[in-house]
């Protein structure tokens, strides 16, 4: 099927690969919403208060905590809003930054007790989020689907450096 972009200056032929691209980015965003509020909604349950985009510092933070940089680099935002999105989390008492012991320069951010409740509590809810997704797909589709996910995480972010920005951009405007 071919339909007509129109534009003030023209009428373009759009092809099925757009109509696919448009398809694919608009489920990509639902669906992602979807699980992330599905989450966030199930720790409020759980009495965690936070708001969807602090939940993606928690879904990034491991157990052991990371550096700041390597946080901010591994959620995919930039140092000055992973660093809004930990002190928004430190002053609800989820986190703390400590000294790094390999670089007494360097700091950490790591749990603190009510951090591991609430890492157990998220993971919980992503074990749910799960079996309800392999529920609807079956657990082999959801299995492949997260593989071919990964790996076209992995090629978009290789080929444009911006895409993580991008991403960043629109989950601080339309998340929050």
């Amino acid at each position: 099927m071919v339909d007509r972009v129109t534009s003030p200056a023209t009428t373009l032929p759009r092809s099925s690969a757009e109509e696919v691209g448009e398809n694919i980015s608009r489920y990509l965003v639902l669906v992602s919403s979807a699980v992330r509020l599905r989450i966030a909604n199930g720790l409020r349950e759980r009495g965690h208060d936070l708001s969807v985009a602090v939940t993606h510092i928690v879904h990034n933070l491991p157990a052991e905590g990371l550096r700041m940089s390597a946080l901010a680099q591994h959620a995919g935002l930039s140092l000055q809003r992973a660093g809004q999105l930990i002190a928004q989390l430190e002053e609800d008492g989820y986190v703390q930054r400590i000294i790094d012991l390999k670089d007494g320069r360097a700091r950490r951010v790591v749990y603190t007790r009510r951090g591991r409740r609430l890492l157990r509590d998220t993971d919980e809810m992503l074990t749910q989020t799960n079996a309800l997704l392999a529920e609807v797909v079956g657990e082999s589709r959801l299995g492949k689907l997260i593989g071919d996910l990964a790996k076209l995480d992995r090629a978009l972010n290789s080929e444009a450096e911006g895409i993580r920005q991008l991403a960043e951009s629109f989950a601080d405007s339309n998340l929050e």
